[in-house]
């Protein structure tokens, strides 16, 4: 019996920040960027 699986998806080139953005974000792929939106994804 295994004890976990994963699930990876496909991770594709795509368009890239500048540095400056990049350094703020955290990651150079803008699609990667998903900044905290508050309590349980919750828009306020």
């Amino acid at each position: 019996m295994p004890l976990a699986m994963s699930y990876v998806p496909w991770q594709f080139w795509g368009q890239t920040c500048d540095l400056e953005k990049a350094l703020q974000c955290g990651t150079i792929f803008p699609e990667l960027n998903k900044p905290f939106l508050g309590k349980r994804g919750v828009v306020r």
